[in-house]
């Protein structure tokens, strides 16, 4: 299928456009271009490309993936290593969510849902069964995010509807987010 163009841009795609059929792939470093266009488009003015960046130069992430189509990357996802600080003093890995952005032509179509169903499938084959993230309370439900209880998991964002996690138990505990992270929200 080939996209509309006016002037150079791309326009939506059809309304049948098939979301769940983009092409989805491991970012390698030659894509750290394209990556910040999709992010300084789908964050402006806020500067998530910037904080990419430094979560990339900390060495925080331990997956990151983009989706494409005819038209080229339209969507990027990203986690970082994060840990849960449990009362007896283990600390369990967890993978923190942080960014996730499409390309605004092609918003609202499902490619961001895709993409983090995905990137979450393919974590979880890795292994990973604990995921938090800071964002939309009526989107990361869709991906089995649910708020996170005042009792369950202490940090900077507990009390706050956007702080969420998707895991399969009932986990308690202190979370230990990078700096890179706490700092920036």
């Amino acid at each position: 299928m080939e996209p509309a163009r006016r002037k150079g841009v791309a326009l939506a795609p059809p309304e049948d456009y098939p979301a769940r059929m983009v092409p989805f792939r491991a970012v390698e470093p030659h894509d750290h271009g394209v990556i910040r266009e999709i992010v300084d488009a789908a964050f402006a003015p806020e500067d998530v490309a910037g904080f990419l960046d430094s979560l990339r130069a900390a060495g925080c992430l331990i997956g990151e993936w983009l989706a494409e189509d005819e038209s080229g990357a339209i969507g990027h996802i990203a986690f970082s290593r994060a840990h849960l600080e449990c009362a007896n003093g283990e600390k369990l890995p967890a993978a923190f969510l942080t960014p996730l952005g499409v390309r605004p032509d092609r918003q609202r179509q499902g490619v961001g849902l895709a993409l983090m169903q995905r990137a979450l499938a393919e974590l979880e084959q890795r292994g990973e069964n604990l995921f938090f993230v800071i964002g939309h309370p009526t989107f990361y439900p869709k991906a089995g995010f649910r708020t996170v209880a005042f009792d369950e998991v202490a940090s900077p964002w507990t009390g706050s509807p956007a702080f969420m996690m998707r895991c399969g138990f009932a986990p308690r505990g202190r979370l230990l987010a990078p700096p890179v992270i706490r700092d920036a929200h």
